[in-house]
């Protein structure tokens, strides 16, 4: 089963996010991303008409960045062909030979990347967030959708907007990943309850996430069944 997941990948080493800090907007729409031999990638992104200027200044004197080459206008703004050498390897971890997803666009800020990513299944979610880890990569699922025609509507499985949001940040932070290495204690401080009443949330939310999955016929792969 397809999923369209958004994530959030907060680290200034990922390439370009100390440009789009210099801009206006503190934005760059990144549209493709191409994986190059010696370490290269071209990014095809776009910024809004009154970044122009600055964008193409500031591109030139990141370390990162090999050539810039405008490819036109859009109706909101500039289109260009980024190269940039690696300096570091954390995009590594998003090399399309070891899981199956696919880029559908991404916001590069001043803080890191927001990826718009389809996934084949959630193994391959989960493949992509152990990478990241292993690169040390922050990870952060905002958002998971299990219909790509509609990727606005959240695939909650009869979950409830509480018990939704308490799965999605313990697999955020690695409470089912085995070993497991964000304890109960850790994720229920994040949503501000005590570590039973967490535990109560985790419990009832996994019970209707069966109930309405197998109970009911459709098959899913787990998000941490390894």
């Amino acid at each position: 089963m397809a999923i369209v997941a958004e994530i959030l990948l907060s680290s200034d080493v990922l390439p370009l996010v100390k440009l789009a800090r210099s801009l206006p907007s503190r934005e760059i729409s990144l549209s493709q991303m191409i994986r190059l031999e010696d370490s290269k990638y071209i990014f095809m992104v776009s910024v809004e008409a009154d970044a122009r200027d600055a964008f193409e200044a500031k591109a030139v004197e990141q370390p990162e960045v090999v050539d810039v080459r405008p490819v036109g206008e859009t109706p909101d703004g500039w289109f260009y062909q980024v190269i940039t050498e690696r300096a570091s390897d954390v995009l590594e971890s998003h090399d399309p030979t070891q899981f199956e997803g696919v880029l559908m666009e991404a916001i590069i800020t001043g803080e890191g990347w927001i990826e718009r990513k389809m996934f084949a299944d959630y193994d391959a979610l989960s493949t992509l967030r152990d990478r990241c880890q292993v690169y040390g990569l922050p990870f952060e699922l905002l958002n998971i959708s299990s219909d790509p025609e509609h990727p606005d509507e959240r695939a909650q499985f009869g979950l409830t907007d509480r018990q939704y949001e308490a799965m999605r940040l313990a697999f955020s932070l690695g409470y089912y990943d085995t070993p497991r290495t964000a304890s109960t204690a850790e994720v229920a401080a994040e949503l501000g309850i005590s570590a039973p009443a967490l535990s109560d949330l985790l419990r009832r939310a996994e019970h209707r996430l069966i109930s309405q999955t197998i109970a009911n016929g459709h098959i899913l792969n787990p998000i941490a069944s390894r």
